[in-house]
């Protein structure tokens, strides 16, 4: 059974490389154009600066949980694939230092792979001490997922999820139905055509919301310390919109 026996840690959607996704969640960075724009540069860079000096602030040989979308892939890590593989793997390192133990639910931005390796086994040859392509369940109690999963009304599990940035999930929004072990597909299917949706199938899917918690790096902020059944903020990222008012004036 997994189980914590470090100090543990746990956070999503860093989204290193992609500028859309500061305009989106409105992190404090200024960005113009598409992803490919060479102007966002330094926002990138800036942005890597300040989730790395997260990690940096976490113990020794502590364990971490991402819970997917750690890159984007953009042109602005480098030229080549080469260039954009040293790039990849510099940020492994620097969010491992100090014997730090990564721990990964891979998520649907992380498609990073060679010729030669599955996307699990790619993401551990870059440093991640553990990684996983489907939700998991941890401590008999905890159902660590990329996406938020379904957990019917009087389950005793809870879900860690990531995805939704800064907003909390909807009753219709699920894609993996854990308790009948089913994918279910989204609104839009492959082609792009409306499905309907997953209420119309599924009436009955009613949720707790006490079953759910988002631990979003654009939603908490930051790294959550995970201590028995609480979590606190262990580093901020960056400073809300109302606190850099506040200093302002």
């Amino acid at each position: 059974m997994l189980k914590r026996t470090n100090k543990t840690y746990i956070v999503s959607d860093l989204h290193f490389g992609h500028s859309n996704i500061i305009k989106y969640c409105n992190r404090p960075y200024k960005v113009s154009g598409s992803n490919s724009n060479p102007e966002n540069k330094p926002a990138l860079e800036q942005m890597e600066k300040d989730i790395i000096s997260m990690f940096d602030e976490l113990p020794p040989e502590c364990d971490i949980w991402n819970l997917g979308d750690l890159f984007f892939a953009t042109k602005l890590f480098g030229e080549t694939m080469d260039e954009k593989m040293e790039h990849i793997c510099s940020l492994v390192k620097k969010m491992s230092r100090d014997d730090k133990k990564l721990h990964l639910i891979l998520g649907n931005h992380d498609d990073w792979v060679d010729d030669t390796n599955s996307r699990c086994n790619f993401y551990r040859m870059l440093g991640f001490k553990s990684v996983y392509d489907t939700p998991i369940v941890f401590e008999d109690k905890w159902i660590l997922s990329h996406e938020p999963v379904y957990i019917k009304p009087g389950s005793n599990f809870i879900n860690l999820y990531g995805h939704t940035h800064d907003l909390c999930i909807e009753e219709d929004y699920f894609t993996y139905d854990y308790e009948n072990y089913a994918m279910q597909m989204r609104v839009y299917d492959s082609h792009k055509m409306e499905r309907p949706k997953l209420e119309q199938r599924y009436p009955e899917r009613i949720i707790e919301l006490k079953n759910y918690k988002n631990v979003c790096l654009d939603y908490t902020k930051g790294i959550l310390e995970w201590s028995g059944d609480y979590f606190s903020l262990a580093h901020t990222c960056w400073k809300t919109k109302e606190e850099e008012s506040k200093n302002e004036a």
